[in-house]
């Protein structure tokens, strides 16, 4: 009898451990993914989301970099890379003013990502048409990390997202290893983002940081703005040995132009043709390609290093 009462309480006890076990289980796979977008706005998912529309180029090269591509119902004209992008649905331009709620409604997505720069005014528009809208910023390097991140938990992909931000970490030290080694002062560079009005970049966005980890010295690094309007006097005072900026701005980056600037034929710059022009989508793209424009910066201003 008391050995039959052990058995029973033994396989009692089992039954027990099974099912707190199971009910464990149940419970990580209950557990709700809750992430914050840049207005610290808890966004909350059952499970991973599997249909989104992105109204950002960086968005959609983050998505498809951590293997999450094909969550995409939905993007824009200027999503262009990877070219998997192209034929992915559009849902307008980049702007807000371009953007169809109308289409994005068609794809049935259970989440919308957009850029606060650029697409808040849309909020009340998407939440009337119950839309789930999270919005993201990308003004810094940091912001990249954090854009990686958030998506890869989104999607359920937390170990590709930080397997990539490893890989960016180490790409980026190593760049800034090799830069490290020249005794010689930086070189001065001005990047023009646009000249009419004439805008710079100033040292806390991506590509003013992208600078600094390519050991170049920013003449404008002193500017509190992300994105200041700077006077042509200025950029005279402070000389610098480059001028840099995109291809889409090469017009008005042609050396005979800016000769036609008044006293820009006297920069050290232009008289030595040091005008470097990159592909936008690299440098103006605050996506994991970012680490990319590091290292073509860091070889157009030290190629003996590399």
């Amino acid at each position: 009898m008391q050995k039959k009462l052990n058995k029973s309480m033994y396989l009692l006890g089992f039954i027990l451990t099974i099912a707190s076990f199971l009910n464990f289980l149940y419970a990580q796979e209950e557990k709700p993914i809750v992430v914050q977008d840049v207005l610290k706005r808890p966004h909350s998912f059952t499970r991973p989301v599997t249909r989104i529309v992105s109204l950002s180029p960086a968005v959609t090269e983050t998505l498809y970099a951590i293997g999450a591509g094909t969550t995409l119902v939905g993007n824009t004209t200027y999503c262009t890379y990877p070219e998997a992008a192209l034929e992915v649905q559009k849902v307008g331009g980049y702007s807000a003013d371009t953007i169809s709620v109308e289409r994005i409604i068609q794809q049935q997505p259970e989440l919308v990502i957009g850029e606060i720069s650029m697409h808040r005014s849309l909020e009340n528009t998407l939440k009337e048409a119950a839309i789930h809208f999270f919005l993201v910023d990308i003004t810094r390097i940091e912001d990249i990390y954090t854009l990686i991140q958030n998506l890869a938990l989104i999607t359920g992909r937390s170990s590709e997202g930080q397997g990539l931000i490893k890989n960016l970490q180490e790409r980026v030290n190593r760049i800034t290893t090799i830069v490290a080694k020249k005794k010689t002062p930086r070189p001065r560079v001005f990047w023009e983002v646009w000249n009419e009005p004439l805008m710079t970049c100033g040292p806390h966005t991506f590509i003013g940081q992208i600078l600094s980890l390519a050991g170049a010295q920013n003449i404008f690094s002193d500017l509190s703005e992300n994105w200041p309007i700077v006077s042509s006097e200025m950029v005279l005072v402070r000389n610098p040995d480059y001028i840099m900026s995109t291809r889409s701005h090469g017009e008005a980056m042609n050396l005979e132009t800016l000769k036609r600037r008044p006293g820009w034929a006297n920069l050290s710059a232009v008289r030595n043709r040091k005008i470097i022009l990159f592909d936008d989508d690299i440098v103006s793209r605050p996506g994991p390609r970012f680490v990319e424009a590091v290292e073509l910066v860091a070889k157009a201003l030290h190629p003996e290093l590399f």
